[in-house]
């Protein structure tokens, strides 16, 4: 069974776009397809293998979860996608107040790994 992910991201700063591309990179490594915004997607690599969707009511259909970077207003933002398609939402504050968020930028890779244990990055020794 494919995996799926509406990635929300707040672009209005360089490193959110940064941050969301590692974890477009991580999830797409791991074998999830990734939905991104279409007012998102301009700012991320071209080379990330997407698939852009229009903001909307419809836009979490077939996700198991949307995942959002950014503040308490884009997680408002994310919840209004995820709502009609009854997902969860994974929240990671990238603002300044997060107190919606599950975690922060800190904790990113262990939040998503929570979700996707396939991108755990490996340690070998």
């Amino acid at each position: 069974m494919s995996r799926e992910a509406l990635l929300v991201a707040h672009t209005g700063y360089e490193d959110n776009m940064r941050t969301a591309e590692h974890v477009a990179r991580q999830l797409a490594a791991a074998g999830v397809s990734l939905r991104v915004l279409a007012e998102e997607a301009e700012g991320l690599g071209p080379a990330l293998p997407i698939t852009v969707v229009d903001a909307g009511p419809r836009a979490a259909d077939g996700a198991e979860i949307v995942l959002v970077l950014g503040g308490d207003g884009t997680l408002l933002r994310g919840a209004e996608m995820a709502r009609p398609a009854g997902v969860p939402i994974l929240g990671v504050n990238l603002g300044r107040v997060g107190f919606l968020a599950e975690s922060d930028r800190d904790g990113l890779d262990a939040a998503v790994a929570a979700w996707w244990p396939a991108t755990t990055p490996s340690t070998s020794g």
